[in-house]
């Protein structure tokens, strides 16, 4: 079951503003009232319970068709399928997931694992394990494994220190256009909002080749 945390935001105002959609109004009382102040209330979803936002298929198609593969593909974060389903028409694909999202086999930590379930990966992974799990792909000596990662992934001493000094990108692949891609129980709509791009591992690459899709 997929579970997103409900929690409550307040905030003041003064009586006369308008209220946003989506919000409740309520007068307040005593000193907190002065000078005709309310409070606005909403409630809101936190991110999605380990991080299931399902990628968009024309994010899938854009790495397919830049990227070409030796072997099979193992996609370990495969949530609904959203990756694994168009890469299954051209490729062995096997899809793990650590929670049980209709799709693949459940139950797998990708960062316990000791074996490479194939020889490439293709994946969205939760992104705050994205470094991580970056890590386990190279400790498994993954023949390539592409990552969809936030473009601001790229940012940061801590990770260069500890990931690209040693072990950089052969290929970036930025997205022109940004995408949304939204939480697994919402209905997708409007446009997108933030700058996202496939980071490919292929090989020891002494320089990183940046491209635009």
């Amino acid at each position: 079951m997929v579970t997103a945390i409900t929690r409550l935001v307040c905030r003041y105002a003064l009586a006369d503003e308008p209220v946003p959609s989506g919000w409740e109004c309520k007068p307040i009382q005593g000193w907190h009232g002065a000078e005709g102040r309310v409070i606005w209330s909403k409630r809101v979803r936190d991110r999605q319970k380990d991080d299931f936002y399902p990628t968009p298929l024309v994010a899938v198609e854009a790495l397919m068709d830049v990227e070409g593969f030796e072997g099979g593909i193992w996609e370990p974060a495969c949530g609904n399928g959203a990756i694994s389903e168009p890469f299954s028409h051209y490729y062995s694909v096997t899809s793990t997931d650590l929670n049980d999202y209709g799709y693949g086999k459940s139950g797998v930590d990708f960062l316990m694992e000791s074996r490479l379930l194939a020889p490439n990966i293709v994946t969205n992974p939760p992104y705050k394990h994205a470094e991580a799990f970056i890590q386990k792909a190279i400790s498994l000596q993954a023949r390539k494994h592409c990552w969809l990662l936030r473009l601001s992934f790229l940012e940061g001493k801590q990770r260069r220190v500890s990931l690209f000094d040693s072990y950089r990108p052969a290929r970036v692949w930025v997205f022109s256009q940004r995408l949304t891609i939204w939480r697994g129980d919402e209905k997708p709509s409007g446009s997108g909002t933030t700058a996202y791009a496939w980071f490919v591992w292929d090989g020891k690459a002494k320089d990183t080749k940046v491209g635009w899709l």
